[in-house]
């Protein structure tokens, strides 16, 4: 079950972009390159090969597709090379299975406002037509059926993706940047030491969906 973000996060990875007359946009859309979009809430398919080490049991690789919310911001300005685009993760449902750990789902941790930007690299400025770098900080929940556990991150999920030539950046594969491992803990006891880590991610962000296929995803 898809859940959305709701009500006022404890942790803020980075601004709040408005989402009150912010148009929905699903399937069928047209993205433009090099043009800075007015704001928009994008759904937008995704998938994801994550690997996940679990201390005394094993290391497992997890295929996983869904979809994403995100919310736009207005361009900080009409020119393409200037211009930065605030961004909000507002929902996201991902599925996966794992012979040794069963089905996996994962899902926004209500508690954070999962946050990014997408802007030129400093280094690229002064060239005509920049490709931008998209990054997005993600506070996550993986749900474990069969292990009887939900787990989160408490240090936030980092994904890019590189040489975005148009926004939303359908269709780009992109990177978890993760050094080493990221510990997951347990929700039902967050005190305690890591039950597992997340190892490595990637990720290819699909084009936009029809409103059946986000709904039939609940």
């Amino acid at each position: 079950m898809a859940t959305a973000v709701t009500g006022e996060p404890k942790i803020k990875y980075g601004p709040q972009v408005k989402t009150e007359g912010v148009p929905n946009l699903f399937e069928p859309q047209t993205v433009t390159p090099f043009v800075p979009p007015p704001p928009g809430i994008d759904n937008l398919g995704i998938t994801s090969t994550d690997t996940f080490k679990v201390p005394g049991v094993g290391e497992f690789t997890v295929d996983f597709t869904g979809y994403v919310r995100v919310v736009r911001s207005e361009p900080t300005s009409d020119d393409w090379t200037s211009s930065e685009v605030y961004t909000n993760l507002l929902e996201m449902h991902m599925e996966g299975e794992s012979p040794e750990l069963g089905p996996i789902q994962v899902r926004l941790n209500s508690d954070c406002l999962s946050t990014g930007m997408i802007r030129t690299p400093f280094a690229d400025e002064q060239a005509t037509q920049p490709a931008k770098a998209c990054r997005m900080a993600v506070g996550a929940i993986f749900e474990l059926p069969r292990l009887g556990l939900e787990l989160y991150n408490k240090e936030p999920v980092l994904l890019t993706i590189d040489d975005v030539c148009s926004i939303p950046p359908a269709g780009n594969p992109g990177k978890g940047q993760i050094y080493q491992m990221l510990p997951l803990y347990d929700v039902a006891n967050p005190d305690a030491e890591p039950v597992a880590y997340l190892t490595s991610l990637s990720f290819q962000m699909g084009t936009y969906l029809s409103r059946a296929e986000t709904q039939a995803a609940h």
